[in-house]
């Protein structure tokens, strides 16, 4: 059987042969595009001669000629309508991509991770230059928690030699005024021997001289003999003035004594934390020392000790050793009451 081609139907186009083919045999868009498995849309823009940018031209001759061949279109027929119509229609292609694009993108990935690998080492530098400041700040305050010390220090043993000052000056005083007495007693004494030699001698002036053989009087040589009891007194008050002066002496050699009974000795070994307190509350030390230091409290007792490395200080109290073992072997701060 011969298909006859009219002159009308040499100028349709491939979408037109379709839908007229679809029409004689009474189908739907929506039945062709069930049987074909396409989307409506797919096979309207096929009977509009609308190409699809999201298909690609080898997939669009493949639906053409399954829909020919549904309609009963010859596929020759088709196929030679298409290729006359596909080269008056601008198709669009991607454009392939060249080497040389590759290579730009590599250099410019190339340039995005030399800058992050910059970033990263700036941000790093910061980093440890924050570490450092907060490290050089923090030994600052050691030193200067340290210094504190030290000036507490200064000051409790201050505190400790002017009160101890006084005292010695009350016991030198004591002496000076009792030499002063004894001073005015020999004056008072010296004053009473030559005031009856003069007496006598004005005495002896005035009277007449007397005979040769006349007896002499032995009141004048009375005074001299007084005198005596006198000097025994002074030299009594010159010895319990001595008495006396020994013995405010002695009693600041036993203060003395037991303020160092009562001395806590703590030698550092390294870096520690320590808060010495006495029984009135009174803070003797707070604070920091480092290696080699060594520390001299005294105060009243019983002393609170706060430390806060036991293990690198050794403590003595009253000139004996204070067992810290038990605190280390813990490795926890040492909380002591010293009595």
């Amino acid at each position: 059987m011969k298909t006859e081609t009219y002159p009308e139907e040499a100028n349709l186009t491939t979408g037109q042969i379709l839908r007229q083919a679809r029409e004689k045999h009474e189908l739907s868009q929506q039945t062709v595009a069930d049987r074909l498995c396409l989307k409506l849309s797919t096979v309207r823009d096929i009977e509009e001669d609308n190409i699809p940018s999201n298909i690609s031209p080898t997939f669009l001759r493949g639906y053409i000629r399954a829909y020919a061949k549904l309609v009963q279109v010859p596929e020759s027929e088709i196929l030679s309508t298409l290729d006359k119509q596909i080269p008056s229609k601008a198709i669009k292609t991607a454009p392939m991509q060249s080497f040389s694009a590759g290579k730009k993108r590599k250099k410019r990935d190339g340039w995005l991770m030399k800058i992050t690998w910059v970033v990263i080492v700036v941000l790093l530098g910061m980093t440890f230059l924050w570490w450092w400041q907060n490290y050089k700040v923090q030994q600052t305050e050691l030193s200067s928690m340290a210094t504190q010390s030290n000036a507490q220090d200064n000051q409790v043993t201050g505190s400790e030699n002017d009160r101890l000052a006084p005292s010695a000056g009350e016991n030198n005083v004591a002496p000076l005024k009792e030499n002063q007495a004894e001073a005015t007693a020999q004056s008072d004494v010296s004053q009473a021997k030559t005031s009856p030699t003069e007496a006598n001698d004005t005495a002896g002036n005035s009277k007449a001289p007397e005979p040769p053989g006349a007896p002499v009087s032995t009141e004048a040589n009375q005074p001299a003999t007084n005198v005596t009891p006198e000097n025994a007194a002074a030299s009594a008050n010159t010895e319990a003035a001595n008495s006396t002066v020994v013995s405010p002496s002695s009693t600041d050699v036993n203060s003395i004594s037991t303020a160092n009974n009562d001395e806590l000795v703590i030698d550092f070994s390294g870096e520690c934390w320590l808060a010495v307190k006495d029984a009135k509350g009174k803070m003797l030390f707070s604070g920091i020392k480092k290696k080699g230091d060594s520390l001299k409290l005294s105060g009243n007792l019983p002393y609170s000790v706060n430390i806060g490395a036991p293990a690198k200080v050794k403590v003595q109290f009253r000139g004996k050793p204070v067992d810290l073992s038990s605190f280390v072997k813990k490795g926890v701060t040492a909380k002591l009451t010293l009595k």
